[in-house]
């Protein structure tokens, strides 16, 4: 299986790339700035900003085969406020920037790949999102902008999915929920009461990947948790 890990630099993103190496699949890892130290030399490293088109189309173009896509790139805090516990707090431009980074790629990706995911027999196009952007689960508010970035993804996702049920109809496309996990993204925001749930990068990535081995196409346009729960829209 050919499998694509854009933000294979990232916490996640490494442990997914490790994960699917070590089971034997040909792995490629997209990393924006920094090349990521620790993979196994078996994964094929290839440099991309997944929020510019250009730089998209470019480090795709190079792939020939494409089974699986998963994009765990995601931004949560910032120096500047972010994430927003009150609407006093709100920003512009903190807005601007998640939407940047949570949603935008996801489009751009499934833009460059459409075409390598057809050739495949059974294909899976996948992205990191995250509880909080379910609308009918937000009982606590907060968040708004990493609220508001991740519940755009998870309609990019629906939408993605109903268009490619018909013209890439061999594909599932998925979102998918990571629960609280030990990266520098959530670390800031794990209080003691918390950490008997968090999960390593490791025992993340082996729970995604088998949710991933096991969707069939027929299965495409849903949010899943983890666990193996579904998550409300």
């Amino acid at each position: 299986m050919d499998v694509l890990i854009v933000g294979a630099s990232g916490g996640i993103g490494q442990a997914m790339a490790e994960n699917f190496t070590v089971n034997g699949h040909h792995v490629i890892g997209t990393y924006c700035k920094t090349v990521p130290p620790k993979l196994s030399e078996s994964i094929d490293l290839v440099p991309m900003d997944p929020s510019q088109d250009a730089d998209v189309q470019n480090s795709l173009s190079k792939i020939s085969s494409l089974d699986l896509v998963i994009n765990c790139v995601g931004f949560l805090s910032s120096e500047d406020g972010l994430p927003e516990k009150t609407i006093r707090k709100f920003e512009a431009r903190g807005l601007e920037e998640s939407i940047r980074i949570n949603a935008l790629p996801t489009l751009l990706i499934a833009k460059h790949t459409q075409k390598l995911l057809r050739k495949s027999s059974q294909s899976v196009f996948a992205t990191i999102s995250a509880k909080v952007g379910s609308i009918e689960d937000n009982q606590l508010g907060g968040w708004y902008s990493y609220r508001i970035s991740k519940a755009a993804l998870n309609m990019a996702l629906k939408t993605l999915s109903i268009e490619w049920s018909k013209s890439v109809p061999n594909c599932c496309v998925a979102a998918l929920h990571p629960g609280t996990v030990t990266t520098k993204l959530s670390a800031p925001f794990v209080g003691e009461g918390k950490k008997h749930t968090l999960l390593s990068a490791s025992q993340c990535a082996g729970h995604l990947s088998q949710i991933v081995n096991n969707l069939k196409p027929q299965d495409t346009g849903r949010f899943w948790s983890w666990n193996g729960d579904e998550i409300c829209w």
